[in-house]
């Protein structure tokens, strides 16, 4: 449990909400959602991005530029039209451009492109799986679990939160222009695990949020199931 000064410091949800079990989330402001599903012995995430939403219609939806140190991301977009930057390079992908990679080591971020027409419908994994501190679900619940109950308490995210989340993952933020990587590695490094989880009390994984910790029980509504910090 967090100390009151490390709230004063750094305000963060009162509660967290237990979707834990749940097979499917909401992003925050119900942007997006995020079904997890198991195709043999690899997780794929299937998200929608809702086109009506007006985060979603301005690109806003998606991740910040960021780079995954260790695992190869894979997209494979079944409906609408989705855009991708890759370093320095935007590409816009639809169903028929098939699977998608995004090598370790890219800049990259991903958003609903502006010609768009529809919900933009998308499967994403990424491989090697099953490493320690890998992109993995257990990042995503966390990431979305954190940004939603943030978004309804009316509390800003933390940058520090996200960055030990991505730390936790392999994965650091970028700039928008170009910076070493073993920089960026770094900097992350002593935000991460110096500042946001030995400063600021932060975790790297809730229970309320990783299903792999447990989270509380069965299945149930999340908005009815939740636990203090």
């Amino acid at each position: 449990m967090a100390r009151s000064w490390q709230l004063w410091l750094s305000p963060r949800p009162l509660v967290r909400t237990d979707t834990s079990h749940e097979p499917t989330i909401l992003a925050a402001n119900e942007a997006a959602r995020f079904e997890f599903l198991q195709e043999g012995n690899r997780w794929v995430v299937q998200e929608t991005h809702y086109i009506d939403n007006p985060i979603a219609r301005k690109g806003l939806s998606g991740p910040q530029l960021h780079i995954h140190l260790r695992q190869t991301e894979y997209f494979q977009v079944q409906q609408g039209v989705l855009g991708i930057y890759k370093n320095e390079t935007e590409h816009i992908v639809t169903k028929a451009d098939g699977t998608v990679e995004v090598p370790a080591g890219t800049r990259h971020r991903f958003f609903v492109h502006a010609t768009s027409q529809e919900d933009v419908i998308f499967r994403v994994w990424a491989d090697p799986q099953d490493l320690d501190h890998s992109f993995d679900e257990n990042f995503l619940r966390n990431f979305v679990g954190y940004l939603r109950d943030c978004q309804r308490q009316g509390i800003a995210p933390s940058p520090f939160q996200i960055i030990l989340f991505g730390m936790n993952s392999a994965t650091v933020p970028c700039l928008p222009f170009w910076v070493p990587i073993w920089i960026l590695r770094a900097v992350a490094y002593v935000l991460a695990y110096w500042v946001a989880e030995g400063l600021l009390g932060y975790q790297a994984s809730y229970p309320e949020y990783n299903r792999r910790s447990g989270g509380g029980g069965g299945r149930g509504n999340g908005d009815n199931n939740k636990k203090r910090i």
